[in-house]
């Protein structure tokens, strides 16, 4: 396995040492099994990186966050690593779920989902028909699309999986502006059917802050998601 490098979570780290397993890293805590799993899924990157994302220190540590608070992380390199290939990414992404599920250290009935940036459109199809294992989203500075985009949902049926399913979206002040529209659509079409959304907005931050902006807001912020997750899946099991 490839030691992870790259920029770190503003949080300070107690690093767990992943098990890979194809196309996925599996991180797991000290609890007894089978425990709640939450399944990272990175954003998109026009061209390949220079560090895969289950290979970069920022996944790692959230991964191991999450680990250390008692739940099994997930951490899947799909198809946005090469470009706007988002039905081959969920496809992907959907396998590593169906994989997760299967290993014996995971309770497969309390899947968490967890996506960042431009993953945040992988979102809609598990929200629009959400399955009993889906017991939360987290959506953090997504890119989320409007309604008409081919082949995927339209935000108001995603926003109908709210209903059901506990979601929190982190949103950052100073956000890339072409990501302002389709967050400010997808919060009030969530505020027109009373869907219980749970929003945070990171003042003074933009896009990526947990591995650049270290100030104690932010880590608090950090904190926040991460305390929301668990919390979520302590509920589940």
């Amino acid at each position: 396995m490839h030691e992870p490098s790259g920029p770190h979570l503003i949080l300070p780290i107690d690093s767990v040492a992943p098990i890979r397993d194809g196309v996925l890293d599996v991180y797991l805590p000290d609890s007894p099994p089978p425990s709640a799993c939450v399944l990272l899924v990175h954003g998109l990157y026009p061209a390949k990186p220079e560090v895969m994302p289950r290979d970069s220190n920022f996944y790692h540590d959230y991964a191991s966050h999450l680990a250390r608070r008692g739940v099994v992380a997930g951490v899947v390199d799909h198809e946005l690593t090469d470009g706007f290939l988002y039905p081959e990414a969920l496809r992907t992404v959907s396998a590593a779920v169906e994989q997760l599920r299967s290993r014996p250290e995971v309770d497969g009935s309390a899947i968490g989902l967890w996506f960042f940036s431009g993953g945040g459109p992988l979102a809609y199809p598990f929200l629009a028909d959400p399955q009993p294992w889906l017991r939360c989203v987290e959506l953090t500075y997504p890119v989320l699309p409007g309604p008409g985009t081919p082949g995927w949902p339209d935000p108001e049926h995603a926003i109908r999986g709210v209903a059901t399913v506990p979601t929190r979206i982190t949103l950052v002040e100073n956000e890339i502006p072409d990501f302002v529209g389709g967050q400010a659509d997808f919060l009030a079409q969530a505020s027109r059917v009373g869907a219980p959304l749970e929003v945070l907005t990171v003042a003074g931050a933009g896009h990526g802050f947990d591995a650049m902006i270290d100030t104690p807001d932010t880590r608090a912020a950090v904190e926040a998601g991460l305390d929301w997750m668990v919390a979520q899946l302590r509920r589940a099991v």
